[in-house]
């Protein structure tokens, strides 16, 4: 006997956990930050730190109930300065919690990762000045 497709969503929606939001999150990947005349050192420091949050997050797998948790504790393990890590950590619950309540969230970010997936786009291009011929 089928079953309606309520019953589907609200059981798939209950089988998400938050490693697989990081997961797909870092199947998405990051944009290279555009090319501007100013020092970008910064964002790249933010785009790695943002996939080394989400790298243990995924290794944790924490309950959905005990995200919080899992965040504070990679805050800990993280050290100081904790500011940067904090900031990542609340974006991604900020993400999480928009993620659960939004029901086109999680098709949009599997389509997205499978996108980035099939375009190859690589998170840390390599960057500079094109030379000409010498």
């Amino acid at each position: 006997m089928d079953r309606p497709a309520e019953d589907l969503t609200s059981e798939a929606s209950a089988a998400r956990r938050p490693r697989d939001l990081a997961l797909l999150l870092l199947a998405i990947g990051t944009s290279p930050p555009r090319l501007r005349a100013r020092d970008q050192q910064a964002d790249v420091a933010g785009a790695a730190l943002r996939h080394r949050v989400l790298d243990v997050l995924a290794a944790l797998d924490p309950e959905p109930d005990d995200l919080d948790a899992a965040l504070a504790s990679i805050v800990a393990e993280f050290g100081d300065p904790t500011g940067p890590t904090r900031g990542a950590c609340i974006q991604l619950r900020r993400e999480w919690g928009e993620a659960v309540a939004a029901p086109g969230a999680w098709s949009w970010l599997i389509a997205e990762a499978l996108a980035q997936t099939e375009r190859g786009d690589d998170m840390f291009p390599r960057r500079g000045r094109r030379r000409g011929p010498a």
